[in-house]
């Protein structure tokens, strides 16, 4: 397969459980998952190889930027990502996806619901 068709999902998210839950939720409908629970490891991966999606989440623990406020900055320096998805445990309502943003979505959303989205 080459290397512009491979499709890589980067999964941000402070919680190893929850990164560990989406890799398994999602692994039929990716070429590669990654599971980073910084903004450092993230910026890490996205300047080592061409990620096509990412889910990030919005609260990534104490002391570290919100996912709305990196996510944007990401899309725009990184132009391979495709899709760039929020997931957040607040009120959805409640936050303004920033331009490079595709969906902000609860937490508790299906993960079929999600694979949909994600595929676009």
């Amino acid at each position: 397969m080459a290397e512009a068709e491979r499709t890589t999902l980067l999964v941000v998210d402070d919680e190893s459980a929850v990164c560990r839950a989406v890799r398994r939720l999602l692994r039929d409908k990716f070429d590669e998952i990654v599971t980073v629970e910084t903004p450092a490891d993230a910026d890490a991966v996205l300047a080592s190889r061409p990620v096509t999606h990412v889910v990030c989440d919005q609260c990534l623990g104490p002391g570290q930027p919100e996912g709305l406020a990196i996510a944007s900055a990401w899309r725009a320096a990184y132009p391979s990502i495709r899709r760039l998805i929020i997931l957040t445990g607040a009120n959805v309502k409640s936050l303004t996806a920033p331009p490079g943003v595709d969906l902000v979505l609860p937490k508790t959303i299906d993960p079929v619901d999600l694979a949909k989205v994600l595929a676009g």
